[in-house]
């Protein structure tokens, strides 16, 4: 007797339910990560055990390359009065009027540079040159705060030498963000948590104590060191 050969059925899986799931977790991860802001420089920070995190509003970052050039970075709130465009434009108008105080040669921005400042991740060149700066387009302004545009006249990080008679740029970014009229950023500063220090671990030490020497010399004690945490075994 013959054997009974069964019907056989085409294998089918709906898919349909898995690619639902797909898009969400793409949506859900999208929305509630954080991107990398692209900096000037690649900073490795040295390790160390401690595992407090930095906070992801109000506060703004100090730079260090190995080289011993410095950038700054704002953080500011998501909402709209206090929105990194706005504190930023403000910033602008505070430091230049901080630096006219003590320089005969005046500096002033116009509205569309003021724009341009607000769209500016790192900042960090001096003042003098800070209008040339804002007039360029977004990828030659990188290539000017990596030292790549071939310009010899164009300096990439803000002046922190000391001398006695006058603040150095350093400071003086650093007071016109001290007296920004975001309380809760002003607030974070006083208590520490509203300066951090991001500096290369082959970053010369000479280096870093004058950034914090420029930070104490006008009553700015407090600030946060970044470092990487250090894995099990180090």
């Amino acid at each position: 007797m013959g054997r009974v050969q069964m019907k056989k059925k085409s294998t089918f899986i709906d898919m349909t339910a898995m690619s639902d799931v797909t898009v969400l977790l793409l949506t859900f991860f999208m929305l509630t990560s954080t991107f990398l802001a692209k900096e000037p420089t690649t900073v490795i920070t040295p390790a160390s055990v401690s595992e407090e995190k930095v906070q992801e509003t109000n506060y703004v970052q100090v730079l260090v390359s190995p080289e011993g050039k410095i950038w700054l970075t704002m953080h500011n709130d998501t909402s709209a009065q206090w929105s990194n465009q706005n504190m930023r434009m403000a910033l602008l108008d505070k430091v230049a009027q901080i630096y006219n105080e003590s320089h005969k040669n005046k500096i002033s921005f116009t509205p569309q540079q003021k724009l341009a400042f607000s769209k500016v991740n790192a900042f960090g060149v001096p003042l003098a040159q800070m209008s040339e700066f804002l007039d360029l387009d977004p990828s030659d302004q990188d290539n000017w705060l990596q030292g790549k545009d071939g310009n010899p006249n164009h300096v990439s990080g803000i002046p922190i030498s000391m001398n006695q008679e006058n603040e150095t740029e350093f400071q003086m970014w650093m007071r016109a963000i001290r007296q920004s009229d975001n309380e809760t950023l002003t607030s974070a500063i006083k208590d520490g948590t509203g300066v951090a220090i991001k500096a290369d671990q082959n970053t010369s030490f000479e280096v870093v104590h004058t950034v914090m020497d420029n930070l104490q010399t006008i009553h700015m004690n407090k600030f946060t060191l970044l470092t990487a945490l250090k894995n099990e075994g180090e």
